[in-house]
């Protein structure tokens, strides 16, 4: 890992209610075993280092991201994963929750697909190691 991080291992939360969930939690199976890299997932925003935003979402649930991400300790980073996420909602194109989340929060990398593969996903995180 090059950059500032001082750590031997980073922490992913993931939220949002969407398919890309899945896909995104193959990725820590035995097929593409994702903590070889020291990566992790976990489930409390303290301990997460980069917030992982996918799926559906409405005005409830995106105060829900940002009190998330404002928990997470720093250094910390986001993910924009899936189509929902980065084109809008697919049952109301005229939702763009992405615009309105990125009016408090920087988005750090965007994984496009829907949902994106593992493969996708994890190739997205490893590229984002190499900027930091």
């Amino acid at each position: 890992m090059a950059g500032s991080i001082l750590k031997s291992n980073l922490n992913i939360l993931v939220a949002g209610f969407g398919c890309c969930k899945r896909e995104i939690f193959a990725a820590r199976g035995p097929l593409y075993d994702i903590q070889r890299f020291g990566l992790n997932f976990v489930t409390v925003p303290e301990n997460a280092d980069i917030l992982v935003v996918q799926g559906i979402y409405n005005r409830e649930s995106l105060q829900r991201m940002i009190d998330i991400y404002e928990r997470m300790n720093e250094p910390k980073w986001v993910f924009a994963v899936g189509s929902c996420m980065i084109d809008g909602n697919i049952f109301d194109r005229g939702v763009r929750m992405l615009e309105k989340f990125r009016e408090k929060v920087k988005i750090d990398m965007y994984v496009p697909g829907c949902p994106p593969r593992p493969e996708a996903f994890i190739y997205a995180v490893l590229k984002f190691l190499d900027y930091i």
